[in-house]
């Protein structure tokens, strides 16, 4: 799954380049870090069987959304780490955390971003109404009601003088 080049090894991509967050008609575009943009890349090709269906729809994925760099993301993304609520077709209010794989969630409470699901999530915010389709061809219709944590926010939060601190050296 990978080719040589000038001695570097390389993945091939599912998609020629990150979308620019510029691009015109942005409009309800799903907004990808460029950190998670990589991290579901990579997956596509280590997670999953070169024929699964999920392939090009994580393909559509990375090349309609809006790339920026994982610092600028809005605290109000759906990116992977977060924990969101959310409705599927109207039913009972789900809590979950978006993981890429398996990850020990200790609660169980989570869902895949390699699963219909999960991908309709990543990029996405509160009060937005997306669709998913099932392996079986039938839709359904995903209500996000909040984000509760976003691992981006929380680092930002983390940092002592924000995200321009020069360090020390600065004075």
């Amino acid at each position: 799954m990978s080719m040589r080049d000038n001695g570097a090894t390389r993945l091939r991509s599912l998609h020629p380049a990150p979308a620019p967050a510029t691009a015109p008609g942005g409009g309800n575009r799903p907004q990808l870090g460029l950190h998670d943009y990589g991290r579901l890349e990579v997956a596509a090709f280590e997670e999953l069987d070169m024929l699964s269906p999920m392939r090009p729809r994580i393909a559509a994925l990375l090349t309609e959304a809006r790339v920026v760099p994982s610092a600028e993301i809005p605290e109000d993304v759906i990116t992977l780490g977060t924990t969101v609520r959310y409705r599927v077709d109207g039913d009972r209010l789900e809590r979950r955390l978006l993981t890429l794989g398996r990850q020990h969630v200790p609660n169980g409470q989570y869902v895949c971003v390699l699963t219909p699901v999960g991908l309709a999530l990543l990029g996405r915010k509160p009060g937005e109404l997306v669709e998913a389709e099932t392996f079986d061809g039938g839709k359904l219709r995903i209500a996000i009601a909040s984000v509760e944590h976003q691992p981006e926010a929380e680092a930002r939060a983390r940092m002592p003088d924000g995200p321009d601190d020069n360090g020390p050296e600065a004075a």
